[in-house]
Protein backbone atom coordinates (compact mmCIF):
# COMPACT_ATOMS: atom_id res chain seq x y z
CA UNK A 1 0.00 0.00 0.00
CA UNK A 2 0.84 3.76 -0.23
CA UNK A 3 0.14 6.82 0.91
CA UNK A 4 -0.55 10.07 -1.23
CA UNK A 5 -0.84 13.35 1.04
CA UNK A 6 -2.17 16.32 -0.91
CA UNK A 7 -0.96 19.46 1.37
CA UNK A 8 -3.06 21.96 -0.67
CA UNK A 9 -4.42 22.59 -3.83
CA UNK A 10 -3.75 26.03 -5.57
CA UNK A 11 -7.81 26.87 -6.30
CA UNK A 12 -7.94 27.57 -2.21
CA UNK A 13 -6.77 29.66 0.56
CA UNK A 14 -3.34 28.34 2.13
CA UNK A 15 -2.57 28.34 5.60
CA UNK A 16 0.59 27.85 7.34
CA UNK A 17 2.19 24.76 5.79
CA UNK A 18 -0.66 23.82 4.39
CA UNK A 19 -4.11 22.17 3.97
CA UNK A 20 -7.32 23.80 2.43
CA UNK A 21 -9.61 26.43 3.82
CA UNK A 22 -12.28 27.65 2.14
CA UNK A 23 -13.21 31.21 1.91
CA UNK A 24 -16.46 31.02 3.41
CA UNK A 25 -17.51 27.84 5.26
CA UNK A 26 -21.18 25.97 4.20
CA UNK A 27 -22.27 23.08 3.43
CA UNK A 28 -21.55 23.86 -0.71
CA UNK A 29 -17.91 23.03 -0.10
CA UNK A 30 -15.71 20.26 -1.16
CA UNK A 31 -12.00 19.18 -1.95
CA UNK A 32 -11.92 17.22 -5.17
CA UNK A 33 -9.11 14.82 -6.04
CA UNK A 34 -7.72 13.73 -8.74
CA UNK A 35 -5.58 10.71 -8.41
CA UNK A 36 -4.80 10.58 -11.85
CA UNK A 37 -5.53 6.96 -12.79
CA UNK A 38 -7.97 4.51 -11.12
CA UNK A 39 -6.99 3.61 -8.02
CA UNK A 40 -8.62 0.73 -5.30
CA UNK A 41 -8.54 3.18 -2.17
CA UNK A 42 -8.57 1.49 0.95
CA UNK A 43 -8.72 3.82 3.92
CA UNK A 44 -8.74 7.50 4.62
CA UNK A 45 -7.41 9.93 6.90
CA UNK A 46 -7.29 13.71 8.01
CA UNK A 47 -6.21 16.25 10.02
CA UNK A 48 -7.52 20.23 10.93
CA UNK A 49 -5.73 23.15 8.59
CA UNK A 50 -2.26 23.35 9.81
CA UNK A 51 -1.73 25.65 13.42
CA UNK A 52 -5.01 26.71 13.39
CA UNK A 53 -8.67 26.55 14.95
CA UNK A 54 -10.06 24.72 11.70
CA UNK A 55 -10.97 21.09 11.05
CA UNK A 56 -13.84 19.21 10.07
CA UNK A 57 -15.65 17.00 12.87
CA UNK A 58 -17.63 14.76 9.82
CA UNK A 59 -17.74 14.61 6.15
CA UNK A 60 -18.88 12.55 3.32
CA UNK A 61 -16.46 10.72 0.74
CA UNK A 62 -17.93 10.53 -2.91
CA UNK A 63 -16.38 9.00 -5.68
CA UNK A 64 -15.96 8.92 -9.45
CA UNK A 65 -14.42 7.39 -12.65
CA UNK A 66 -14.60 11.10 -14.95
CA UNK A 67 -14.75 13.73 -12.09
CA UNK A 68 -18.77 14.11 -13.91
CA UNK A 69 -20.50 11.17 -12.58
CA UNK A 70 -20.27 10.62 -8.75
CA UNK A 71 -21.35 8.39 -6.18
CA UNK A 72 -21.82 8.84 -2.61
CA UNK A 73 -19.98 6.27 -0.14
CA UNK A 74 -22.51 3.59 1.25
CA UNK A 75 -21.62 1.75 4.32
CA UNK A 76 -24.22 -0.94 6.05
CA UNK A 77 -26.76 -0.25 3.15
CA UNK A 78 -26.60 3.73 4.02
CA UNK A 79 -24.58 7.31 3.10
CA UNK A 80 -21.83 7.10 5.59
CA UNK A 81 -20.88 10.14 7.20
CA UNK A 82 -17.71 9.41 8.81
CA UNK A 83 -16.19 10.80 11.88
CA UNK A 84 -13.67 13.72 11.37
CA UNK A 85 -11.40 15.64 13.96
CA UNK A 86 -11.50 16.91 17.55
CA UNK A 87 -8.65 19.23 16.80
CA UNK A 88 -6.10 20.60 14.07
CA UNK A 89 -3.06 18.44 15.09
CA UNK A 90 -4.34 14.73 15.39
CA UNK A 91 -4.76 12.33 12.71
CA UNK A 92 -8.19 10.30 12.83
CA UNK A 93 -7.69 6.98 10.08
CA UNK A 94 -11.17 5.45 8.86
CA UNK A 95 -10.55 1.88 7.01
CA UNK A 96 -13.29 1.44 4.52
CA UNK A 97 -15.40 -1.35 4.74
CA UNK A 98 -15.12 -1.98 1.31
CA UNK A 99 -12.92 -0.24 -0.71
CA UNK A 100 -13.63 2.04 -3.52
CA UNK A 101 -12.10 1.65 -7.45
CA UNK A 102 -12.30 5.45 -8.16
CA UNK A 103 -10.08 7.94 -10.00
CA UNK A 104 -11.58 11.23 -8.17
CA UNK A 105 -12.38 11.51 -4.67
CA UNK A 106 -14.48 14.08 -3.11
CA UNK A 107 -14.38 15.08 0.57
CA UNK A 108 -18.04 17.17 1.38
CA UNK A 109 -17.61 18.56 5.03
CA UNK A 110 -20.88 18.14 6.92
CA UNK A 111 -19.59 19.36 10.41
CA UNK A 112 -16.74 21.87 11.88
CA UNK A 113 -15.43 23.49 14.33
CA UNK A 114 -17.74 25.97 15.54
CA UNK A 115 -14.89 28.69 17.04
CA UNK A 116 -13.36 28.08 13.60
CA UNK A 117 -14.01 27.64 10.20
CA UNK A 118 -13.34 24.38 7.86
CA UNK A 119 -9.73 22.89 7.29
CA UNK A 120 -8.68 19.53 5.87
CA UNK A 121 -5.04 17.79 5.23
CA UNK A 122 -5.93 14.57 3.68
CA UNK A 123 -4.04 11.09 3.39
CA UNK A 124 -5.49 8.71 1.05
CA UNK A 125 -4.27 4.50 1.21
CA UNK A 126 -4.71 2.51 -1.59
CA UNK A 127 -2.75 0.71 -4.77
CA UNK A 128 -3.00 0.97 -8.33
CA UNK A 129 -6.17 -0.89 -9.94
CA UNK A 130 -5.63 -3.07 -12.92
CA UNK A 131 -8.26 -4.27 -14.75
CA UNK A 132 -9.36 -5.31 -18.16
CA UNK A 133 -12.18 -3.47 -19.65
CA UNK A 134 -14.36 -3.79 -23.28
CA UNK A 135 -17.12 -1.33 -24.52
CA UNK A 136 -20.02 -2.13 -26.73
CA UNK A 137 -21.61 -0.02 -28.98
CA UNK A 138 -25.27 -1.80 -28.92
CA UNK A 139 -24.56 -3.42 -32.07
CA UNK A 140 -21.98 -5.78 -31.12
CA UNK A 141 -21.17 -9.25 -29.19
CA UNK A 142 -18.53 -11.30 -28.48
CA UNK A 143 -18.38 -14.97 -28.87
CA UNK A 144 -16.43 -17.38 -26.67
CA UNK A 145 -16.14 -20.64 -28.17
CA UNK A 146 -14.91 -23.92 -26.77
CA UNK A 147 -13.93 -26.82 -28.84
CA UNK A 148 -16.25 -27.49 -31.39
CA UNK A 149 -18.54 -30.07 -29.70
CA UNK A 150 -21.71 -29.56 -27.55
CA UNK A 151 -20.50 -29.48 -23.59
CA UNK A 152 -22.34 -31.16 -20.44
CA UNK A 153 -21.93 -28.08 -18.13
CA UNK A 154 -22.09 -29.09 -14.36
CA UNK A 155 -20.97 -26.84 -12.73
CA UNK A 156 -20.25 -22.74 -14.15
CA UNK A 157 -18.97 -19.28 -12.32
CA UNK A 158 -19.37 -16.19 -14.54
CA UNK A 159 -17.91 -13.27 -12.87
CA UNK A 160 -18.42 -9.60 -14.76
CA UNK A 161 -18.63 -5.48 -13.65
CA UNK A 162 -20.98 -3.61 -15.81
CA UNK A 163 -22.24 0.06 -16.33
CA UNK A 164 -24.48 1.49 -19.00
CA UNK A 165 -26.68 4.16 -19.37
CA UNK A 166 -29.64 2.10 -21.28
CA UNK A 167 -31.87 0.63 -19.44
CA UNK A 168 -32.50 -2.75 -21.76
CA UNK A 169 -30.12 -5.24 -23.09
CA UNK A 170 -28.84 -9.27 -23.05
CA UNK A 171 -25.36 -9.22 -21.22
CA UNK A 172 -24.57 -13.40 -21.75
CA UNK A 173 -26.18 -15.77 -23.27
CA UNK A 174 -25.55 -19.47 -24.21
CA UNK A 175 -27.85 -21.88 -26.03
CA UNK A 176 -27.51 -25.78 -25.49
CA UNK A 177 -29.16 -28.75 -26.69
CA UNK A 178 -33.01 -29.49 -25.89
CA UNK A 179 -33.96 -26.22 -25.71
CA UNK A 180 -31.13 -25.99 -22.77
CA UNK A 181 -29.64 -22.19 -22.39
CA UNK A 182 -28.58 -19.37 -19.68
CA UNK A 183 -29.17 -15.75 -20.12
CA UNK A 184 -28.56 -12.41 -18.35
CA UNK A 185 -30.40 -9.72 -19.07
CA UNK A 186 -31.24 -6.21 -18.25
CA UNK A 187 -34.50 -5.47 -18.27
CA UNK A 188 -36.13 -1.64 -17.54
CA UNK A 189 -32.28 -1.28 -14.99
CA UNK A 190 -33.26 -4.67 -13.34
CA UNK A 191 -31.07 -7.46 -14.05
CA UNK A 192 -33.23 -11.05 -14.71
CA UNK A 193 -31.61 -14.49 -15.05
CA UNK A 194 -33.13 -17.47 -16.67
CA UNK A 195 -31.61 -20.75 -16.50
CA UNK A 196 -33.61 -23.57 -18.27
CA UNK A 197 -32.49 -27.42 -18.18
CA UNK A 198 -34.03 -29.18 -21.21
CA UNK A 199 -37.95 -28.67 -21.09
CA UNK A 200 -38.18 -25.43 -23.64
CA UNK A 201 -36.67 -24.31 -26.88
CA UNK A 202 -35.55 -20.90 -27.19
CA UNK A 203 -37.14 -19.22 -30.35
CA UNK A 204 -37.49 -15.56 -31.55
CA UNK A 205 -41.06 -15.55 -29.67
CA UNK A 206 -39.62 -17.18 -26.19
CA UNK A 207 -40.20 -14.40 -23.38
CA UNK A 208 -36.28 -15.03 -22.05
CA UNK A 209 -36.80 -11.43 -20.26
CA UNK A 210 -39.19 -13.80 -17.70
CA UNK A 211 -36.27 -15.15 -15.54
CA UNK A 212 -36.57 -17.44 -12.36
CA UNK A 213 -34.79 -14.53 -10.83
CA UNK A 214 -34.62 -10.48 -11.20
CA UNK A 215 -32.14 -8.52 -8.98
CA UNK A 216 -31.02 -5.17 -8.63
CA UNK A 217 -33.04 -1.51 -9.54
CA UNK A 218 -31.65 1.51 -11.55
CA UNK A 219 -28.69 -0.30 -13.01
CA UNK A 220 -28.42 1.86 -15.93
CA UNK A 221 -26.68 4.91 -13.89
CA UNK A 222 -23.71 4.17 -15.61
CA UNK A 223 -21.96 2.92 -12.26
CA UNK A 224 -20.19 -0.29 -11.61
CA UNK A 225 -22.29 -2.95 -10.81
CA UNK A 226 -21.19 -6.43 -9.98
CA UNK A 227 -22.52 -9.63 -11.07
CA UNK A 228 -21.66 -13.44 -10.16
CA UNK A 229 -23.25 -16.61 -11.36
CA UNK A 230 -22.87 -20.01 -9.67
CA UNK A 231 -24.55 -22.83 -10.93
CA UNK A 232 -24.09 -26.63 -9.57
CA UNK A 233 -26.18 -29.42 -11.13
CA UNK A 234 -29.63 -27.37 -10.95
CA UNK A 235 -28.48 -25.30 -7.86
CA UNK A 236 -27.76 -21.36 -8.80
CA UNK A 237 -26.35 -18.38 -6.76
CA UNK A 238 -27.27 -15.37 -8.30
CA UNK A 239 -25.39 -11.99 -7.06
CA UNK A 240 -25.18 -8.49 -7.61
CA UNK A 241 -23.84 -5.72 -5.96
CA UNK A 242 -23.80 -8.30 -2.71
CA UNK A 243 -27.62 -9.46 -3.11
CA UNK A 244 -27.70 -12.79 -3.56
CA UNK A 245 -30.22 -15.07 -4.20
CA UNK A 246 -29.95 -19.14 -4.36
CA UNK A 247 -32.84 -21.31 -6.28
CA UNK A 248 -33.52 -24.32 -7.75
CA UNK A 249 -33.16 -24.00 -11.97
CA UNK A 250 -36.40 -25.65 -13.72
CA UNK A 251 -36.52 -28.33 -15.91
CA UNK A 252 -36.27 -31.81 -16.43
CA UNK A 253 -32.39 -32.35 -15.94
CA UNK A 254 -29.67 -31.75 -13.37
CA UNK A 255 -26.84 -29.73 -15.59
CA UNK A 256 -26.89 -28.05 -18.60
CA UNK A 257 -26.18 -29.34 -21.88
CA UNK A 258 -24.91 -26.47 -24.22
CA UNK A 259 -23.24 -25.60 -26.93
CA UNK A 260 -19.52 -24.74 -27.33
CA UNK A 261 -20.04 -20.78 -27.64
CA UNK A 262 -21.00 -18.25 -24.93
CA UNK A 263 -21.90 -15.30 -25.91
CA UNK A 264 -21.49 -11.67 -24.40
CA UNK A 265 -23.64 -8.35 -25.15
CA UNK A 266 -25.99 -10.23 -27.39
CA UNK A 267 -27.75 -13.01 -29.06
CA UNK A 268 -26.34 -14.22 -32.44
CA UNK A 269 -28.27 -16.50 -34.55
CA UNK A 270 -26.00 -19.29 -36.40
CA UNK A 271 -25.12 -18.36 -39.89
CA UNK A 272 -26.83 -15.58 -39.58
CA UNK A 273 -26.18 -11.88 -39.53
CA UNK A 274 -29.22 -10.87 -37.50
CA UNK A 275 -29.48 -11.04 -33.97
CA UNK A 276 -32.82 -12.49 -31.60
CA UNK A 277 -35.23 -9.23 -31.06
CA UNK A 278 -33.37 -8.63 -28.03
CA UNK A 279 -31.78 -5.26 -27.22
CA UNK A 280 -27.98 -5.96 -27.31
CA UNK A 281 -25.82 -4.23 -24.71
CA UNK A 282 -24.61 -0.63 -25.31
CA UNK A 283 -22.08 -0.08 -22.20
CA UNK A 284 -18.62 -1.25 -20.23
CA UNK A 285 -17.72 -4.82 -19.41
CA UNK A 286 -15.03 -5.12 -16.68
CA UNK A 287 -12.89 -8.25 -15.48
CA UNK A 288 -14.87 -10.67 -17.39
CA UNK A 289 -14.40 -14.30 -15.74
CA UNK A 290 -15.83 -17.44 -17.26
CA UNK A 291 -14.63 -20.67 -14.85
CA UNK A 292 -11.14 -18.52 -14.16
CA UNK A 293 -10.51 -17.58 -18.25
CA UNK A 294 -10.17 -14.05 -18.81
CA UNK A 295 -12.41 -13.39 -21.86
CA UNK A 296 -11.24 -9.76 -22.27
CA UNK A 297 -7.59 -10.78 -21.99
CA UNK A 298 -8.27 -13.38 -24.83
CA UNK A 299 -9.75 -10.99 -26.67
CA UNK A 300 -6.84 -8.15 -26.50
CA UNK A 301 -4.72 -11.11 -27.67
CA UNK A 302 -6.91 -12.10 -30.18
CA UNK A 303 -6.87 -15.26 -29.44
CA UNK A 304 -8.77 -18.08 -31.67
CA UNK A 305 -11.43 -19.03 -28.91
CA UNK A 306 -12.98 -15.59 -29.36
CA UNK A 307 -14.95 -14.44 -32.25
CA UNK A 308 -15.98 -10.24 -32.91
CA UNK A 309 -19.05 -9.34 -34.35
CA UNK A 310 -18.88 -5.69 -34.66
CA UNK A 311 -16.94 -2.92 -33.44
CA UNK A 312 -15.75 -2.90 -29.62
CA UNK A 313 -12.82 -1.26 -28.43
CA UNK A 314 -10.84 -1.98 -25.10
CA UNK A 315 -11.33 1.24 -23.15
CA UNK A 316 -14.56 2.33 -21.35
CA UNK A 317 -15.74 5.68 -23.30
CA UNK A 318 -17.84 8.22 -20.52
CA UNK A 319 -20.75 8.81 -21.76
CA UNK A 320 -21.59 12.65 -22.61
CA UNK A 321 -24.76 12.65 -20.65
CA UNK A 322 -24.35 13.19 -17.08
CA UNK A 323 -27.69 12.95 -14.80
CA UNK A 324 -28.31 15.09 -11.66
CA UNK A 325 -29.97 13.80 -8.37
CA UNK A 326 -32.02 15.95 -6.34
CA UNK A 327 -31.67 15.02 -2.88
CA UNK A 328 -33.96 16.86 -0.78
CA UNK A 329 -36.64 18.91 -1.63
CA UNK A 330 -34.21 22.12 -1.06
CA UNK A 331 -32.52 21.00 -4.45
CA UNK A 332 -32.24 22.82 -7.32
CA UNK A 333 -30.32 23.30 -10.55
CA UNK A 334 -30.58 26.94 -11.83
CA UNK A 335 -29.82 27.29 -15.75
CA UNK A 336 -29.53 30.78 -17.27
CA UNK A 337 -31.54 31.58 -20.65
CA UNK A 338 -31.82 34.70 -22.64
CA UNK A 339 -34.66 37.08 -21.37
CA UNK A 340 -36.84 38.36 -23.86
CA UNK A 341 -37.15 35.67 -26.60
CA UNK A 342 -40.35 35.21 -27.66
CA UNK A 343 -39.89 31.32 -27.86
CA UNK A 344 -39.40 28.73 -25.33
CA UNK A 345 -38.11 25.07 -26.41
CA UNK A 346 -36.89 23.06 -23.54
CA UNK A 347 -36.10 19.33 -23.68
CA UNK A 348 -34.43 16.79 -21.27
CA UNK A 349 -34.73 13.22 -19.67
CA UNK A 350 -36.04 12.05 -16.12
CA UNK A 351 -36.60 9.39 -13.95
CA UNK A 352 -38.76 9.25 -10.39
CA UNK A 353 -41.08 7.08 -8.09
CA UNK A 354 -42.86 9.78 -7.30
CA UNK A 355 -46.54 10.14 -8.50
CA UNK A 356 -46.37 14.17 -7.42
CA UNK A 357 -43.45 16.64 -7.94
CA UNK A 358 -41.73 19.92 -9.60
CA UNK A 359 -39.90 19.53 -13.08
CA UNK A 360 -39.31 22.67 -13.84
CA UNK A 361 -40.29 26.14 -13.69
CA UNK A 362 -39.34 29.30 -14.30
CA UNK A 363 -40.58 33.40 -14.73
CA UNK A 364 -41.31 34.79 -18.08
CA UNK A 365 -40.27 38.13 -19.29
CA UNK A 366 -42.03 41.06 -17.29
CA UNK A 367 -45.47 40.58 -16.85
CA UNK A 368 -46.08 37.30 -19.56
CA UNK A 369 -46.25 35.13 -16.15
CA UNK A 370 -44.80 32.00 -15.67
CA UNK A 371 -44.34 28.04 -16.68
CA UNK A 372 -44.60 25.48 -14.71
CA UNK A 373 -43.72 21.46 -15.71
CA UNK A 374 -44.82 19.39 -13.12
CA UNK A 375 -46.07 15.56 -12.32
CA UNK A 376 -49.46 15.23 -11.17
CA UNK A 377 -50.56 11.72 -10.52
CA UNK A 378 -47.94 10.41 -13.03
CA UNK A 379 -48.57 12.52 -15.79
CA UNK A 380 -46.83 15.25 -16.87
CA UNK A 381 -48.28 18.67 -16.63
CA UNK A 382 -47.41 22.14 -17.82
CA UNK A 383 -49.58 25.51 -16.73
CA UNK A 384 -48.71 29.17 -17.97
CA UNK A 385 -50.18 31.69 -16.05
CA UNK A 386 -50.54 35.04 -15.58
CA UNK A 387 -51.85 37.50 -13.43
CA UNK A 388 -55.57 38.81 -14.48
CA UNK A 389 -55.85 36.07 -17.07
CA UNK A 390 -56.74 32.50 -16.89
CA UNK A 391 -54.25 29.64 -16.60
CA UNK A 392 -53.46 27.42 -19.44
CA UNK A 393 -52.90 23.68 -18.91
CA UNK A 394 -52.10 21.06 -20.73
CA UNK A 395 -51.24 17.17 -19.90
CA UNK A 396 -49.29 14.02 -21.74
CA UNK A 397 -48.30 10.90 -20.51
CA UNK A 398 -49.28 8.19 -18.32
CA UNK A 399 -47.57 6.43 -15.48
CA UNK A 400 -44.38 8.38 -15.68
CA UNK A 401 -43.18 7.50 -11.79
CA UNK A 402 -41.88 3.77 -12.70
CA UNK A 403 -38.30 4.52 -12.40
CA UNK A 404 -37.26 4.23 -15.79
CA UNK A 405 -35.81 7.42 -17.96
CA UNK A 406 -38.83 9.67 -19.91
CA UNK A 407 -38.07 12.10 -22.25
CA UNK A 408 -39.94 15.64 -22.26
CA UNK A 409 -40.40 18.54 -24.86
CA UNK A 410 -41.94 21.34 -24.35
CA UNK A 411 -42.28 24.22 -26.74
CA UNK A 412 -44.23 27.79 -26.49
CA UNK A 413 -43.89 30.23 -28.95
CA UNK A 414 -45.99 33.46 -28.76
CA UNK A 415 -49.68 32.02 -28.00
CA UNK A 416 -48.61 28.58 -28.25
CA UNK A 417 -47.61 25.69 -26.64
CA UNK A 418 -47.20 22.24 -27.22
CA UNK A 419 -46.10 18.94 -24.65
CA UNK A 420 -44.74 16.09 -25.67
CA UNK A 421 -43.20 12.77 -23.52
CA UNK A 422 -41.27 10.16 -24.98
CA UNK A 423 -40.87 11.29 -28.38
CA UNK A 424 -44.44 9.76 -28.54
CA UNK A 425 -46.80 11.83 -31.40
CA UNK A 426 -49.95 9.90 -29.11
CA UNK A 427 -48.87 10.93 -25.79
CA UNK A 428 -48.07 15.01 -27.40
CA UNK A 429 -50.50 17.98 -26.25
CA UNK A 430 -50.97 21.08 -27.52
CA UNK A 431 -53.17 24.63 -26.52
CA UNK A 432 -53.71 28.20 -27.39
CA UNK A 433 -52.45 30.47 -24.39
CA UNK A 434 -54.25 34.03 -23.96
CA UNK A 435 -50.61 36.05 -23.95
CA UNK A 436 -48.02 36.04 -25.77
CA UNK A 437 -44.93 34.46 -23.99
CA UNK A 438 -41.56 35.88 -23.62
CA UNK A 439 -39.02 33.82 -22.24
CA UNK A 440 -37.39 34.57 -18.84
CA UNK A 441 -33.61 34.94 -17.59
CA UNK A 442 -33.94 31.43 -15.04
CA UNK A 443 -34.84 27.79 -15.66
CA UNK A 444 -35.00 26.64 -12.49
CA UNK A 445 -35.35 22.37 -12.20
CA UNK A 446 -36.30 20.26 -9.41
CA UNK A 447 -37.27 20.20 -5.91
CA UNK A 448 -41.05 19.13 -4.66
CA UNK A 449 -43.70 21.27 -3.52
CA UNK A 450 -43.46 23.64 -0.53
CA UNK A 451 -46.17 23.56 1.95
CA UNK A 452 -46.98 27.04 2.35
CA UNK A 453 -46.15 30.44 1.08
CA UNK A 454 -44.20 31.17 4.05
CA UNK A 455 -41.81 28.48 3.43
CA UNK A 456 -41.25 29.19 -0.10
CA UNK A 457 -40.41 32.86 1.56
CA UNK A 458 -37.75 31.36 3.96
CA UNK A 459 -36.21 30.07 1.23
CA UNK A 460 -35.51 33.35 -0.77
CA UNK A 461 -38.56 33.44 -3.15
CA UNK A 462 -40.54 36.42 -3.68
CA UNK A 463 -44.34 37.09 -4.64
CA UNK A 464 -45.63 35.23 -7.49
CA UNK A 465 -47.68 31.85 -8.30
CA UNK A 466 -46.48 28.65 -6.30
CA UNK A 467 -47.64 25.37 -6.38
CA UNK A 468 -48.11 24.20 -2.54
CA UNK A 469 -48.46 21.12 -1.18
CA UNK A 470 -50.97 21.62 2.27
CA UNK A 471 -50.61 18.32 3.83
CA UNK A 472 -46.79 17.07 3.05
CA UNK A 473 -46.28 13.91 2.16
CA UNK A 474 -49.75 13.30 2.65
CA UNK A 475 -52.84 11.96 0.15
CA UNK A 476 -53.62 15.43 -1.13
CA UNK A 477 -51.79 17.04 -4.29
CA UNK A 478 -50.13 20.11 -5.12
CA UNK A 479 -52.26 23.08 -6.44
CA UNK A 480 -51.54 26.91 -7.56
CA UNK A 481 -51.99 29.86 -5.29
CA UNK A 482 -50.75 33.33 -5.55
CA UNK A 483 -48.14 34.17 -2.86
CA UNK A 484 -48.18 37.83 -1.50
CA UNK A 485 -44.63 38.34 0.61
CA UNK A 486 -44.88 41.92 0.65
CA UNK A 487 -44.95 42.35 4.18
CA UNK A 488 -46.94 39.77 6.06
CA UNK A 489 -46.98 36.40 4.24
CA UNK A 490 -50.33 35.74 2.65
CA UNK A 491 -51.93 32.58 0.68
CA UNK A 492 -53.79 33.85 -2.05
CA UNK A 493 -56.54 31.04 -3.48
CA UNK A 494 -58.24 32.23 -6.52
CA UNK A 495 -61.38 31.13 -8.43
CA UNK A 496 -63.16 31.68 -11.44
CA UNK A 497 -65.24 34.29 -11.01
CA UNK A 498 -63.36 37.61 -10.17
CA UNK A 499 -65.27 39.67 -12.77
CA UNK A 500 -67.86 42.21 -11.50
CA UNK A 501 -71.31 40.42 -11.37
CA UNK A 502 -74.57 42.30 -11.95
CA UNK A 503 -77.28 41.17 -9.49
CA UNK A 504 -81.04 42.37 -10.22
CA UNK A 505 -83.99 41.81 -7.82
CA UNK A 506 -82.82 39.62 -5.29
CA UNK A 507 -84.33 39.55 -1.95
CA UNK A 508 -84.80 37.16 1.13
CA UNK A 509 -87.02 34.79 -0.80
CA UNK A 510 -85.59 34.79 -4.16
CA UNK A 511 -81.46 35.42 -3.12
CA UNK A 512 -78.73 35.25 -5.88
CA UNK A 513 -76.46 32.57 -6.05
CA UNK A 514 -73.13 32.37 -7.38
CA UNK A 515 -70.87 29.51 -7.60
CA UNK A 516 -66.79 29.26 -7.04
CA UNK A 517 -64.41 27.15 -8.37
CA UNK A 518 -61.44 27.63 -6.62
CA UNK A 519 -58.14 26.08 -7.78
CA UNK A 520 -58.17 23.71 -4.92
CA UNK A 521 -59.78 20.86 -3.93
CA UNK A 522 -62.12 21.09 -0.81
CA UNK A 523 -59.95 19.16 1.14
CA UNK A 524 -57.06 20.94 -0.02
CA UNK A 525 -58.42 24.27 1.45
CA UNK A 526 -59.50 22.44 4.59
CA UNK A 527 -55.77 21.20 4.65
CA UNK A 528 -54.58 25.11 3.94
CA UNK A 529 -57.14 26.47 6.55
CA UNK A 530 -55.76 24.24 9.49
CA UNK A 531 -52.20 25.51 8.54
CA UNK A 532 -52.98 28.65 8.27
CA UNK A 533 -52.32 31.10 11.47
CA UNK A 534 -55.55 33.34 10.14
CA UNK A 535 -57.92 33.08 7.23
CA UNK A 536 -60.21 35.58 5.91
CA UNK A 537 -62.79 35.85 2.85
CA UNK A 538 -63.44 38.93 0.88
CA UNK A 539 -66.19 39.91 -0.90
CA UNK A 540 -66.42 43.63 -2.75
CA UNK A 541 -69.92 45.88 -3.33
CA UNK A 542 -70.07 47.87 -5.37
CA UNK A 543 -73.81 49.65 -5.69
CA UNK A 544 -75.80 52.13 -7.40
CA UNK A 545 -78.55 53.94 -5.93
CA UNK A 546 -79.04 50.82 -4.13
CA UNK A 547 -79.30 50.34 0.08
CA UNK A 548 -77.34 47.09 1.08
CA UNK A 549 -79.57 47.37 5.35
CA UNK A 550 -82.77 47.42 5.91
CA UNK A 551 -84.95 49.79 8.13
CA UNK A 552 -83.70 47.06 10.79
CA UNK A 553 -79.68 47.76 9.98
CA UNK A 554 -79.62 44.08 8.69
Amino acid sequence: FYSIFFPFVSTFTLKGAGGWSPLVSNKYQWLQIDLGERTEITAVATQGGYGSSDWVTSYLLMFSDSGRNWKQYHQEEIIWAFSGNTNADNVVHNKLQHSIKARFLRFVPLDWNTNGRIGMRIEVYGCTYRSEVVDFDGKSCLLYRFSQKPMTALKDVISLKFKTMQSDGVLLHRGGQNGDHITLELVKGKLSLFINLGNARLNSDAKIHSANITLGSLLDDQHWHSVLIEHFNNQVNFTVDKHSHHFHAKGELNYLDLDYELSFGGIPLPGKSRSLPRKNFHGCFENLYYNGVNIIDLAKRRKPQIYIMGNMSFSCSEAQMVPVTFLSSGSYLALPATSAQDEVSISFQFRTWNKEGLLLSTKLHQTSGGVLLYLSDGKVKMSIYKPGKSQSDITAGIGLNNGQWHSVSLSAKRSRMNLMVDNDVTSSAHAAVPTHIYSGDTYYFGAIYEQSCEAYKHTGNTSGFYYIDSDGSGPLGPFLVYCNMTDMTWTVIQHNNTDLTRVKNANRENPHAVFFKYTATLEQLQATINYAEHCEQELAYHCKKSRLLNKQGK
